[in-house]
């Protein structure tokens, strides 16, 4: 079959990127032709795919191949409009729900995005994935006019900060729900919201007799069981040095000069305009020179993800010094990227020259922590350049590059304080036979009551108790400071029963059983295959 996939950003980065990204792919696996409409002008570059046009001009009047991946850039007047706000290199960016863009530049950006898929269509096509309940499916319903058929799969982010916070949006959901086939949830949760997103219109949309819940997956070939630090590690920097050679705009220490709290007017504004001024699609270009010598008894936590305030990373760095005051040869990786990257830096400098003052601007600079400045009182403690060290965050990595550094982590943490469509990188963790620790609430919880119904034992130890409220409703992140030092201390305790972080004993009895939960659950060869399979 020919499928399109429609995705209105990149296919690298987290969330809904890899999730097409990753179709894609398994797609490809099973002998399909794949176009993909979306808006990565580099996607030429990414290994899994066979062939790139940029414009809609330059579209091909012929099919691609079965077996592989085409990539199809519509022109978009190089307006890109997003849900949450992130930096895209050559476009100029708006959120749709801040009312920053005009109805004029949706129809601009719809009619635009409609022209390029009408060309692939017209090399005949089978069926089309579209993303998000705006704006791909009004795109496909314009494009196809009724002739193929289309799909919509949720994710959580168009319905949280588009629709919620611009009603006048419902329109363009409306027009694509109404008129497809399929509309995919990852999640029981993404269920219910929809239903309470389209209360009122359920019965106009189809919304009971057309929705399915598919969870999203991970590729067991790509996220492996580790073979030995040392092997991983190796592997791992090799790759980070040819990645950064071929991307060499990744952020450099050396050229960043942090803010003074005690004399910015606005804080946050500073910190994320310098977070601006380097690439956070690539990973940082000096990673091989800064990277630690990580060793077979030092035990690892790793959050992986974007560096947002919705996220609770804040809180993980914020909470690591108590860590380390009970098991002083942790170490903390913090891999993603991010407008938050350098108040994570300021954090980190604050506590190396024991400024609290500096240490709680940073911290509350655009709401990055929940805590109050008693709270972070009494989380800030002076650290030695020894203990820095200890912290390492790398900037953006491709999953080739993740796959070898994950499995060298004890622990993965996931502390998103707002509400998730899914827990994908929990997913990726448990692939990897990492432990991973997850706040419980949205669609995180999925992943958990499925681990609860093998090995109820083991959901306890990832459970992080939590406390809806703070900022984002979901999870207090007040309580997920003060939750995640004990939490990490008793998981590690749970691997390493003797306190001996050489020994792998353990660790590796739970790593097979995360691995075989995940992979028997979540592979992407099966989801893919439902995702093509008739409603009913």
């Amino acid at each position: 079959m020919h499928l399109v996939i429609v995705h209105g950003y990149l296919l690298s980065g987290t969330g809904s990127n890899i999730y097409c990204a990753n179709v894609a792919k398994t797609w490809k696996r099973l002998g399909h032709a794949v176009t993909v409409v979306c808006q990565d002008r580099n996607a030429g570059k990414l290994d899994f795919v066979d062939e790139h046009f940029i414009g809609t001009n330059n579209v091909p009047a012929t099919a691609p191949s079965p077996g592989s991946i085409r990539v199809v850039v519509p022109d978009i007047d190089n307006l890109l409009l997003v849900y949450v706000f992130n930096q895209y290199e050559g476009f100029t960016v708006k959120e749709m729900g801040n009312s920053q863009c005009s109805f004029d530049e949706i129809e601009n950006y719809i009619d635009k995005t409609a022209a390029g898929l009408s060309k692939v269509l017209m090399q005949g096509v089978d069926r089309i994935l579209t993303n998000h309940a705006i704006l791909s499916p009004a795109v496909a319903k314009r494009a196809s006019k009724g002739q193929v058929p289309y799909d919509i799969k949720i994710h959580g982010s168009s319905l949280n900060f588009s629709l919620k916070q611009r009603p006048e949006l419902l329109k363009y959901a409306l027009e694509g729900l109404c008129h497809c086939e399929k509309i995919v949830a990852g999640t029981s949760y993404i269920c219910k919201l929809l239903g309470e997103t389209f209360a009122q219109h359920a019965k106009e949309i189809g919304l009971h007799d057309k929705k399915v819940v598919i969870p999203p997956g991970m590729d067991p070939n790509v996220f492996q069981l580790i073979d030995t630090v040392n092997v991983n590690q190796q592997r791992f920097l090799e790759k980070i040095k040819i990645y950064a050679d071929k991307k060499p705009t990744g952020r450099q220490a050396q050229k960043i000069v942090l803010p003074n709290p005690a004399s910015t007017d606005d804080l946050h504004k500073s910190l994320t305009a310098l977070a601006g001024t380097y690439d956070q699609w690539a990973v940082d270009y000096d990673l091989v020179q800064r990277w630690p010598a990580i060793t077979e008894d030092e035990p690892v936590l790793v959050y992986f993800g974007s560096y947002l305030n919705t996220k609770g990373v804040g809180e993980v760095l914020v909470s690591f010094p108590t860590i380390l005051n009970e098991i002083p040869k942790a170490r903390l990786l913090i891999i993603g990227y991010g407008g938050y990257r350098e108040h994570m830096e300021g954090i980190l400098a604050s506590m190396e020259s024991g400024d609290i003052n500096a240490f709680i601007a940073f911290c509350q600079a655009g709401s990055f922590l929940d805590a109050s400045a008693d709270e972070l009182r009494g989380f800030f403690r002076t650290i030695s350049q020894e203990e820095r060290q200890r912290i390492t965050i790398t900037g953006i990595m491709e999953h080739s590059q993740i796959c070898e550094v994950l499995p060298m982590a004890s622990i993965s943490i996931v502390g998103s304080k707002c509400a998730e469509a899914f827990g994908m990188v929990t997913v990726e963790a448990m692939c990897s036979g990492v432990l991973p620790l997850s706040n419980y609430h949205s669609g995180l919880e999925d992943i958990l009551d499925v681990v609860k119904k093998v090995d109820p034992s083991l959901e306890a130890i990832m459970h992080i108790r939590s406390e809806r409220g703070g900022k984002f409703g979901s999870a207090d992140g007040s309580v997920l400071l003060k939750e995640l030092p004990k939490k990490v201390i008793n998981a590690l305790k749970y691997l390493y029963p003797n306190a001996e972080y050489s020994d792998q004993t353990q660790r590796r009895k739970i790593s097979e059983k995360l691995r075989s939960i995940a992979v028997e659950n979540f592979s992407w060869d099966k989801i893919c295959m439902s995702l093509l399979e008739p409603l009913h």
